[in-house]
């Protein structure tokens, strides 16, 4: 995916980055694959899986592969490659898919686990500078719903999301496995917009953040006295849904933490607001499940002009040259998208 695609139909993996061994950041992203290969195959072998094929399909916060086996079965691999996730945070990620895929309730991918009962593998990777946590389970069949859902993929999106926070509303990750909270402005990421030292933040972007910012932090300071927490997906947007036979499988949990219900509508349909009647469409699936979250239309609209903020929190950190690339083409959109919403209290996804 292109930097364009990851910020502009909201694909984010991780709400915080580490600090990369300078040399491998600035390698080329073949180049970057070819230090990882060695280290997916090793992963691999952790989970005992003899492969026939490894291919890359995504290479940006994270790195996942399709792998097919000797035996002919497909896997997903993901190396955390950006992500801050713990083995904590990895096992109350996977604790979590494996309920929902025992409840039978919602479609996910069923994960696997390593020869030693583990989710994830873990292996020391010098030239990221880091210990490389990775996570494998079974490739869901099917297409990715992607930019332009029907109006039948929109209905099933506010259903399963509903059925996921039903199922959420009780259940919690055991035996020390652990959920960062996200019930904030910028989830459980490091404040990047004040500390950044980019000339695409312009002194008129700052400006604009800090008014857009006086707006939403107290709408979340009301909604943390109405709702209490609970395990949510926290990225659902259509290009972690899958679509095969009629049925919608959910995908990514790579950011799932503790917070509210309306946080992930609000997620969904931050990249849906130049569809008209999309949000309209999501929320009747989520009603027929059950009641939607009772907020007003301006706390709703605080809660996606957040989502656009948090984006580029953390696009600006990001060591790879094509993201690298995107941030100012990014402000320029976030500076039309701030001057509307302090000018008429509602978010739009403004090019």
């Amino acid at each position: 995916m292109n930097a364009m695609k990851l910020f502009d139909v909201d694909y984010r993996e991780q709400k915080g980055f580490l600090q990369m061994d300078t040399t491998y950041a600035k390698l080329t992203q073949r180049q970057q694959l070819a230090i990882l290969r060695p280290f997916a195959l090793a992963i691999l072998a952790q989970f005992a899986i003899q492969p026939a094929s490894l291919r890359v399909v995504n290479h940006a916060f994270n790195t996942t592969y399709m792998v097919r086996d000797t035996a002919g079965q497909q896997y997903a691999l993901r190396l955390n490659t950006y992500s801050l996730r713990d083995s904590r945070g990895i096992d109350a990620e996977l604790q979590w898919i494996e309920a929902l895929s025992s409840a039978g309730l919602v479609s996910v991918p069923t994960p696997a686990k390593t020869i030693t009962d583990a989710f994830a593998a873990i292996l020391d990777c010098p030239p990221l500078g880091k210990t490389l946590y990775a996570t494998l389970a079974r490739w869901l069949p099917g297409r990715i719903v992607g930019a332009r859902p029907t109006r039948q993929q929109l209905t099933q999106i506010g259903r399963v999301t509903a059925l996921l926070h039903q199922q959420a509303k009780d259940w919690r990750p055991r035996d020390g496995a652990y959920f960062p909270r996200i019930d904030s402005m910028l989830m459980n990421s490091t404040d990047n917009l004040t500390s950044a030292n980019d000339v695409s933040l312009t002194p008129v972007v700052r400006q604009l953040l800090a008014d857009a910012t006086a707006i939403i932090e107290p709408v979340y300071a009301q909604l943390a006295q109405r709702f209490p927490i609970q395990p949510i997906h926290a990225d659902l947007h259509c290009y972690n849904l899958m679509w095969h036979a009629g049925q919608l499988s959910v995908f990514d949990f790579d950011d799932a933490g503790m917070g509210w219900p309306i946080q992930d509508l609000a997620i969904t349909c931050y990249n849906l607001r130049d569809i008209v009647g999309a949000e309209e469409h999501v929320f009747a699936g989520y009603r027929s499940v059950t009641a939607m979250p009772a907020v007003s239309s301006a706390e709703f609209e605080a809660l996606l002009m957040a989502r656009g903020i948090i984006l580029l929190n953390d696009l600006i950190v990001l060591p790879s040259a094509q993201e690298r690339a995107f941030v100012p083409e990014y402000c320029r959109r976030m500076e039309l998208r701030l001057r509307h919403f302090l000018d008429t209290g509602t978010f739009q996804l403004l090019q």
